[in-house]
């Protein structure tokens, strides 16, 4: 073991663990770092948030077995909806636990590295950094409360007041970072606000490991060669527009294109009406379900199209899927207003934007690529350029390993 060795905790309650459906971050930085001779510990949840299930105790003790990182499971109530006391009370649960948890620990960590949210963790996990004097990372995935805000349907003066006291609580989290780390400049100058003292502002993109993206994308899918397919991945939740793009493929077919196929993979609570209202106006959209990650890449990379179908309000700056859309060479339609992306998209020339609800220009844009092959090839290789300048993880998080190395408080 090297003498510079630390001792390094990553608290991440909604990370994917190996063998689970997605390709997350923070399994990711454990691995990486516990290969550097660090001993890491990744805390996390019983509670899958992606599937609303509960993970299997035995199946984890097995996955730790073929792993360098020790995992640790805190128990959590769960929770059926996204949005409701349900999930406040399992998140409260899961925050008790934590607490416990680090008042037992009898060797403290060196550096705690912490996603955010969820929101009571990052900050009992913070005022326990605070009170040893241990150097506190905060990883920003999301920024909360202003995240759940298109799911109130109510106007945005009402909303924005109901939710001004969790406004003041996310600033005294924030506050406590000695260092900040987060998936877009837009998060990162979020916190920046709010905590004008952290030692260092570091936006690293999600991405994506390229090496483990192209292993796979070879793997054979069946495809009618006719087809042209329209692809999104992610959460069929008030966050995504969906709706507009099944509305312009619909729109497609009624002119007498009938090869456009809207694949949808992924599932949330929004999945019924999405599936209802492709069904209305009979819409050539397939919903795909929720794939292991290696199983979804061929099918993205057998796609013509990316759809980043983000609603009006939505905070989404830049998410997961960006990182595997750039990694397939596609172009994308983007729909997110979130200035960062939609910069991206015009000065990379990766795309177009649309606004969301727009379907009739979506209909028009998404007609323009199918009849020109030559744009479509362009703008997918420059897609593919920028996953390989900016989106790579075996190269972007570098920094990140760095500065967990190099925390000082």
């Amino acid at each position: 073991m090297l003498t510079n060795s630390k001792e390094i905790l990553l608290v991440a309650p909604f990370t994917i663990l190996p063998g689970e459906k997605g390709f997350n971050r923070f399994t990711y930085i454990a691995d990486k770092l516990s290969s550097k001779d660090h001993n890491v510990t990744l805390l996390t949840s019983n509670f899958k948030h992606s599937d609303k299930s509960f993970r299997d105790k035995n199946n984890i003790e097995n996955i730790s077995k073929g792993v360098r990182y020790k995992i640790v499971m805190l128990d959590e109530l769960g929770y059926k909806k996204n949005i409701g006391f349900d999930r406040i009370q399992s998140h409260r649960h899961f925050s008790k636990q934590l607490h416990f948890y680090l008042n037992k620990i009898k060797h403290k960590p060196d550096v705690i590295y912490c996603a955010y949210p969820m929101m009571d963790a990052a900050f009992i996990a913070g005022r326990y950094a605070k009170k040893f004097q241990i150097p506190f990372i905060m990883d920003i995935q999301d920024v909360w409360p202003e995240a759940i805000k298109n799911a109130i349907p109510l106007p945005e003066v009402i909303v924005d007041a109901l939710l001004y006291p969790l406004t003041v609580y996310a600033n005294k989290i924030y506050s406590l970072a000695d260092y900040v780390v987060g998936v877009s400049k837009s998060y990162v100058y979020r916190v920046n606000k709010a905590n004008l003292n952290a030692r260092r502002y570091l936006p690293i993109f999600i991405g994506t490991d390229l090496g483990v993206f192209d292993s796979y994308k070879e793997n054979y899918v069946m495809k009618d060669p006719n087809e042209f397919w329209i692809t999104y991945i992610g959460t069929l939740s008030y966050s995504y527009d969906l709706e507009t793009v099944i509305r312009a493929v619909s729109i497609l077919k009624n002119k007498g294109i009938s090869n456009i196929v809207f694949k949808v993979f992924g599932s949330g609570p929004l999945q019924p009406k999405f599936e209802k209202l492709a069904q209305q106006l009979d819409a050539p959209v397939d919903f795909m379900g929720h794939f292991k990650y290696e199983e979804m890449i061929p099918y993205l990379v057998s796609s013509d199209i990316a759809a980043n179908a983000i609603s009006k309000g939505a905070q989404q700056s830049i998410t997961n899927k960006i990182g595997d859309f750039l990694s397939a060479g596609l172009p994308i339609l983007n729909s997110s207003l979130n200035k960062e992306f939609m910069d991206m998209v015009s000065e990379k020339n990766i795309g177009h934007n649309y606004d969301p609800g727009d379907f009739v220009k979506l209909a028009a844009l998404i007609e323009r690529l199918y009849n020109n092959d030559g744009l479509r090839s362009e703008l997918g290789e420059n897609a593919r350029r920028l996953a390989e300048e900016k989106f790579d993880r075996r190269h972007s998080y570098g920094e990140i390993y760095s500065l967990i190395e190099q925390a000082t408080v």
